[in-house]
């Protein structure tokens, strides 16, 4: 009888331990997702924008990007779920030339009433660029600016530096983070200048025939010549291609490039048209600094 109760004994308060180790647990957890909760959130509009607005802000916020990985920034159309991302968003910062933002920002800016949107690009020479927009209204917005300013190191610097000034303004008290932050992403960006221009060394003045014209400000900043086989979004007509072609052999080009989210067909139908090859490159792939040297290193190859 002894024994049973002894017995009996011991599994009680093996179960009130292991309850109230239980209930620990889930206090810590819970903490650590009201911890996690707190911080504020922003919403960028692509991923490469991700990583540098991760960089400047440190974890101090909780930072999400509105195009999914794999999407076309010039077909996205927001999904419900999307809309909810921003919900919670404090600060929505833009690029301020994406088809999708010309498009939507307004609706998602109209969604939360409380989310400040930012320009990122402001302060930015921008350059023309092919107009996608669907709309006359859409087309003027955009001024047929050309939006892929995160190609290129010193765009990049000058978007770092707006993005500083914003986290500032709506945080502070973590300030000077922010800006030691912008300090060690400048020093970052010149880093990754200088690797640009020693693998590009032997390719000034070079031509780069690419499927869709992404890469205007790189071109600019080291001295290529782009030329793009898409015009406005459509495939090149046969007297178009036929010029094209013709500059391949002249200028001795033997690839295409194409950005991943592409259809690659037709672009490697006119590689087998000049005897060439087509080269794919992601310029949505959010480890910037890697991508930027890669994307030298291709050229430079090819």
């Amino acid at each position: 009888m002894n024994g049973r109760f002894r017995t009996f004994a011991f599994m009680f308060r093996f179960i009130i331990v292991f309850s109230i180790f239980i209930s620990l647990v889930s206090l810590v957890s819970c903490k650590g997702k009201r911890a996690a909760s707190d911080k504020m959130q922003l919403t960028v509009s692509i991923i490469p924008q991700k990583y540098l607005v991760s960089f400047i802000a440190g974890g101090k916020f909780d930072v999400q990007a509105m195009l999914p990985k794999g999407s076309n920034h010039e077909t996205y159309e927001p999904a419900p779920r999307d809309m909810e991302k921003i919900s919670a968003s404090k600060l929505y910062l833009a690029l301020g030339a994406l088809d999708f933002e010309i498009t939507w920002l307004d609706r998602l800016k109209a969604s939360n009433p409380g989310m400040k949107v930012v320009n990122t690009s402001q302060g930015i020479e921008m350059l023309a660029g092919q107009c996608h927009a669907d709309t006359e209204e859409s087309a003027h917005k955009s001024h047929g600016q050309d939006p892929h300013t995160w190609l290129s190191p010193a765009c990049m610097k000058i978007q770092a530096a707006n993005i500083c000034q914003a986290l500032s303004e709506i945080d502070t008290l973590n300030a000077s983070f922010y800006k030691s932050n912008l300090a060690k992403f400048i020093c970052l960006a010149d880093s990754v200048d200088r690797k640009i221009r020693s693998t590009l060394t032997a390719s000034e003045g070079k031509t780069i025939l690419i499927f869709h014209p992404a890469l205007a400000y790189f071109a600019r900043d080291y001295k290529l010549t782009q030329v793009s086989i898409e015009q406005d979004g459509k495939e090149p007509s046969p007297a178009y291609l036929g010029e094209l072609i013709k500059l391949a052999k002249d200028k001795g080009i033997k690839s295409i490039l194409i950005s991943k989210e592409f259809d690659t067909r037709n672009a490697e139908s006119i590689a087998r048209e000049m005897n060439g090859k087509v080269v794919v490159f992601d310029p949505l792939e959010e480890n910037w600094p890697e991508n930027m040297i890669r994307l030298a290193e291709l050229i430079a190859e090819n």
